[in-house]
């Protein structure tokens, strides 16, 4: 079949499903319809065997054969990672040691005397307690109810504070659940994978944005004045949660024993048994601190509502998107494009733009990093062997500009708990951090490039 043929069907069908998102289709739905429709025509089309010799009978047995196959190693793998790690930060938020840790840690923001400054290291502090407080929209709660007033007690304009506040969107960090899955995929372990790449990169994001924080604005907030735009009533600012200041070492258990591991050759603990001490460690804390014990055990609820949410909300993603993903990958256009470009130069740079704009943008459109990364991340090994470059080149701006790209739409679940907060529409907010969020998006690229081909 011609290869134009395969490279149309591809773009067409990569279109269609994002314009059934667009018209508020349920995301995991359209995967899974899209993924098993596009699996079956891929193999007939091609003559490419969904389930290769282990055939069921027939075409369609083995698309419904390969999300057997795609359940049950996605809840086995990744999918039980990212239940567990959710399940603790979901605990921690119960005993309140990750408001601890918030508040802690920026409560001597206001010794800062210029606001701008404040801003800065607002989101330098932001970003840090990311690695530990790995959910945007939890770590945007939490900053809402500990941060955000006084920030406007200080000062600062409602939708300047909220606007900086989305900026915390960077996934990053061995206890993460999308990096868990791009360590997956390019079967590196977690936290060399961290050292080696992902930090170095996020760096640069990091640093770059928290210099141009102070500059936009106070650019953004002269523009507003001269424009006659009042400020919103600020809400009253929160307590300090009642629990001991130790607490706020209780959410840093799982990634303090994953980096120790690391660096400690006779052990080999993995990030599920990491977060296990960590419930263990913290159930003994509470039984000894707390008055209530008969209370403690029904403690294991919360932990595993927390891990059906994430089910719902990004496993399924996972299952669904993976489906998908091996339908694109059997069609093969996204391979001819690149058999096709490989001998350019400059191919490398230009793929990987390429793959990053596309996930950036179905973020936007699905206001998810998880959707577009786990449907396009399984892509890159392939691609990246083809080019002659490690899987990183092409993963790692991929699995950052999906984070980048849901903080920069107007659905997504953190933005617009920000926005309500600060009494803002959520397009509003998206509009006035976007600027920002592009520059990150570009220094993604030229980091990433950098650190995994220099």
């Amino acid at each position: 079949m011609s290869g134009w043929l395969l490279i149309a069907l591809t773009v067409l069908s990569a279109v269609v499903v994002a314009k059934l998102i667009l018209k508020k289709y349920n995301a995991i739905f359209v995967f899974f319809a899209s993924g098993l429709v596009i699996l079956m025509a891929a193999s007939v089309l091609t003559g490419t065997p969904i389930l290769g010799k282990a055939t069921l009978g027939n075409v369609a047995l083995d698309a419904f054969g390969f999300l057997t196959q795609t359940f049950k190693s996605s809840i086995a793998g990744i999918g039980s990672l990212i239940m567990v790690v959710t399940g603790y930060a979901t605990y921690m938020k119960h005993t309140q040691a990750s408001t601890k840790l918030a508040y802690m840690a920026t409560m001597h923001l206001g010794g800062i005397r210029n606001k701008y400054l404040i801003l800065a290291a607002f989101y330098l502090t932001g970003m840090a307690l990311k690695l530990v407080l790995t959910s945007q929209a939890s770590l945007a709660v939490l900053m809402l109810a500990t941060v955000f007033p006084v920030l406007m007690a200080l000062g600062i304009r409602p939708i300047t504070g909220a606007s900086v506040l989305a900026l915390l969107c960077l996934d990053y960090g061995p206890n993460d659940g999308s990096s868990l899955f791009m360590s997956t995929v390019a079967k590196l372990n977690p936290v060399e994978m961290f050292l080696h790449y992902q930090a170095r990169v996020a760096l640069c994001i990091i640093l770059v944005t928290a210099v141009l924080i102070p500059v936009y604005y106070h650019y953004m907030d002269q523009k507003d004045a001269e424009e006659g735009h009042s400020p919103v009533k600020a809400p009253e600012p929160v307590s300090n949660p009642a629990v001991p200041g130790f607490y706020v070492l209780l959410p840093l258990i799982p990634l303090i024993i994953v980096f120790a591991d690391y660096f400690i050759p006779s052990t080999k603990i993995d990030v599920i048994t990491a977060n296990f001490i960590g419930f263990a460690i913290t159930f003994l804390i509470e039984f000894i601190r707390r008055s209530d014990r008969a209370a403690i055990p029904q403690d294991m609820a919360v932990i595993l509502k927390g891990m059906a949410d994430v089910f719902v909300s990004v496993v399924s993603i996972i299952i669904s998107a993976s489906v998908f993903a091996q339908g694109i990958k059997i069609l093969g256009g996204i391979t001819i494009f690149t058999n096709w470009i490989s001998g350019m130069q400059g191919a490398v740079l230009l793929i990987m733009i390429i793959l990053t704009v596309i996930t950036y943008l179905f973020a936007i459109i699905m206001g998810s990093g998880a959707a577009p990364f786990f449907a396009f991340g399984p892509l890159t090994p392939a691609i990246a062997a083809k080019l002659g470059v490690p899987t990183m080149t092409i993963l790692l701006p991929m699995e950052l500009a999906t984070s980048i790209g849901r903080a920069s739409s107007p659905v997504c679940g953190a933005l617009i708990a920000i926005a309500g907060t600060a009494g803002l529409e959520p397009i509003v907010l998206a509009k006035r951090t976007a600027p920002l969020l592009f520059v990150m998006l570009v220094v993604n690229i030229a980091a990433s490039y950098f650190f995994t081909m220099m």
